[in-house]
């Protein structure tokens, strides 16, 4: 479901970057996710019903380093600090300035691509993104992830976009999906709408994967380790 947020009153501070308009897609349960991103002073904040959502746009093309194919990280300990210092601020504002659940502490997926780097954390209560980029840091998340339906026997589940957005204007378009994936599972593909073939990070059972569009997932296809396809399926959809 797409969602075009009225943008609320700004203070004096966020009043200087209002031309930077986003539109949001935001998944289902709304009221157990919460969106928080640190970003530099170019950022817009947009409220969306009971859901705070903070985006931090790049101050580049997202296209231009992306690829369909991710690459092995780098050097991790100054995005992992970064992505830390931004869970200590979760964390100190528990209960105040966001949700009671703790930050989760534990890195499940290390997703490369051009020069940006997300990071997901898992933990008992919750899971987080980190987004690192030459402009700054981003961070969303949700909990009760205690209430979460074991995988069983399922190839894949949750496979739903987190978030996509854009500025006014297309620029720097882009969609965020997740997910959970079997074990058996080596390999998967994400095919969107708009023709894009998307190759996702696999760790821990965990799937993270982001192109720079807004073009719907369409479907999924999933590989073994030896390359056999296992199951193709349409996307997105809460579980399968």
């Amino acid at each position: 479901m797409n969602i075009t947020p009225d943008i609320p009153q700004l203070d004096p501070m966020r009043l200087q970057v209002r031309e930077h308009a986003l539109l949001n897609e935001i998944s289902s349960k709304p009221s157990r996710r919460w969106w928080r991103f640190t970003v530099p002073a170019t950022a817009l904040v947009a409220a969306v019903a009971v859901t705070l959502v903070l985006w931090t746009p790049t101050n580049q093309d997202a296209s231009a380093a992306w690829t369909a194919e991710p690459r092995a990280p780098g050097d991790l300990a100054p995005v992992l600090a970064d992505c830390g210092r931004t869970l200590d601020q979760h964390d100190a504002g528990r209960g105040v300035n966001g949700p009671d659940w703790p930050a989760p502490r534990d890195v499940a997926v290390v997703d490369q691509r051009g020069d940006m780097t997300m990071v997901q954390y898992i933990g008992p209560q919750s899971e987080m993104l980190c987004l690192r980029t030459p402009a700054g840091v981003g961070m969303n998340g949700r909990g009760n992830l205690q209430d979460q339906e074991p995988l069983g026997d399922r190839l894949f589940a949750d496979f739903l976009p987190s978030v996509s957005m854009h500025e006014v204007g297309g620029r720097n378009a882009m969609t965020v999906l997740t997910g959970r994936v079997s074990r058996a599972v080596g390999k998967v593909v994400i095919s969107t709408e708009d023709g894009l073939e998307v190759t996702a990070t696999i760790g821990n059972g965990r799937v993270v994967s982001w192109w720079p569009s807004l073009g719907k997932p369409k479907d999924v296809r999933l590989y073994d380790e030896a390359g056999v396809v296992l199951q193709t399926a349409p996307i997105p959809v809460k579980s399968r």
